[in-house]
């Protein structure tokens, strides 16, 4: 394959992905049945509302960095990859460190199902929107491997 049908591909893969994240932040997340009578539904940019207007500012911006921020700015990174004549050192080193939080999100709601399915005082249940999310991060991981292939193809 070569490396502009590479840079193409991958291309069109982090514009899917960036459609993904969008819809992921934004499309419930999580549904929580509280003792079978009251329920409540929320996407992930509501969590960091809700937990910005409760005063948990800490948390917060924590959950902000690692499930907008960072995948906002790794799709950016990596678009700029695409375009010929920017796949730099700089650039790649970059993309190295972004990639070691890919997975970081998904961890995270995963163990927000996990904690309200042990409490057993609600029952969580993981909506659209998770799925989504982690189509973004697999879409994401795919664009990357296809950029980074073409300085392993080259050397």
């Amino acid at each position: 394959m070569t490396n502009r049908t590479r840079a193409a591909i991958a291309a069109l893969l982090i514009l899917a992905a960036t459609a993904c994240l969008a819809l992921g932040l934004t499309m419930p997340i999580i549904r929580l049945n509280y003792l079978y009578f009251w329920t409540d539904t929320y996407s992930l940019v509501g969590v960091i509302h809700q937990l910005y207007a409760a005063g948990e500012l800490f948390l917060a911006a924590v959950i902000a960095l690692f499930s907008v921020a960072l995948p906002a700015l790794k799709l950016a990174t990596l678009l700029l990859a695409t375009i010929p004549g920017h796949q730099s050192r700089a650039v790649r080193r970059r993309l190295d460190w972004l990639g070691k939080w890919s997975m970081l999100d998904v961890l995270v709601m995963a163990l927000v199902v996990f904690y309200a399915k042990t409490t057993y005082l609600s029952d969580a249940t993981a909506l659209s929107g998770v799925y989504l999310f982690a189509a973004s991060v697999l879409l994401t991981m795919t664009a990357y491997a296809l950029v980074t292939g073409d300085d392993a193809a080259q050397s």
